[in-house]
């Protein structure tokens, strides 16, 4: 049996309906490590649309050290451990996948917590990374926080779990796209991670004019990418690609101008802020309109941050 891990089933779990199409999880006590590089091929993962090379391999676990597949083309995750509940779906008939809830602790056994934070964000959010020009694909959440809790919590006393648990508290539900995902933990991660230990905002919340506030709004409602609603603080994430037409810049500039008229306080994002001192400055102001102390991390910590969510 050939099973999917990592990078590989992520980008399978990009596409919207995925889970409802292949039905209930297996059992883990089915044979879910590939055992050659034979197997591997004559599982047909090219008729599944899966092609790997030297440059993009195929991600599989397999159960021990000396059953990773010696070739360039494959990355072998090795898991040795039990699997919980839910961990398995099957794709084919000789091939499996694992779950998004499987995929954050098998990233939490080796990675840092930002980047099992930004995992599991995916996972929880409205977006999933695959390798186009755009970098994700738009599809509805594989789980709610609650169901990878209870997740994590059937994987008691097994590797990665007590940091999957922890990068939990800064995971955000509902991100729209890798940008949002980045700025959320860049904010909020506490200063020993390299973050600003802001609170947690909301993701993707909508915000309805009152009857008063209708004829200096443009829209009758409005969607927003992060806000902390008691402080009517609001953050939009202006990705390149998203926000250069002239449709969407008039957009943006009316959104904005009645957010503004109506009282929020809204500050735009960008990647090429997103690093060093202009972060510094980004988050003063952000602190400035929640009414909280500026206290930025050390510089290295907050570059050590930087470098694990790209």
């Amino acid at each position: 049996m050939v099973t999917l891990a990592d990078i590989t089933a992520m980008r399978l779990w990009a596409q919207d309906g995925l889970l409802d199409s292949l039905g209930w999880p297996v059992s883990a006590a089915v044979d879910w490590s590939v055992s050659s590089a034979r197997e591997l091929r004559e599982a047909d993962l090219e008729g599944l649309g899966i092609t790997y090379s030297k440059d993009d391999p195929v991600h599989v676990i397999v159960d021990a050290p000396e059953h990773r597949i010696q070739s360039a083309k494959v990355v072998s995750h090795v898991w040795s451990g039990r699997l919980p509940a839910g961990s398995l779906y099957r794709l084919s008939p000789g091939v499996l996948v694992t779950s998004p809830a499987f995929c954050c602790l098998l990233r939490a056994a080796r990675e840092s917590v930002p980047r099992v934070a930004a995992l599991e964000m995916e996972c929880l959010g409205l977006y999933g990374c695959v390798p186009t020009s755009r970098g994700f694909l738009d599809r509805g959440p594989l789980l709610d926080t609650d169901q990878l809790r209870d997740y994590l919590a059937d994987a008691d006393g097994l590797p990665g779990v007590k940091k999957a648990r922890a990068s939990l508290r800064w995971a955000a539900e509902r991100s729209r796209s890798p940008l949002e995902t980045r700025v959320t933990i860049i904010l909020t991660l506490p200063r020993r991670l390299g973050g600003y230990g802001l609170p947690s905002p909301e993701l993707n919340v909508r915000i309805y004019p009152t009857v008063e506030e209708l004829p200096i709004s443009q829209f009758p409602v409005y969607e927003v990418d992060l806000a902390w609603v008691g402080k009517r603080v609001v953050v939009e994430c202006d990705s390149y690609a998203n926000h250069l037409s002239p449709w969407q810049l008039d957009h943006d500039a009316k959104k904005r101008n009645s957010l503004k008229a109506m009282g929020w306080k809204v500050t735009s994002v960008t990647n090429d802020q997103l690093s060093g001192d202009a972060l510094d400055v980004l988050a003063r102001q952000l602190c400035q309109d929640l009414g909280i102390e500026a206290n930025p991390p050390d510089p290295g910590r907050r570059d050590w941050l930087l470098s694990q969510i790209v």
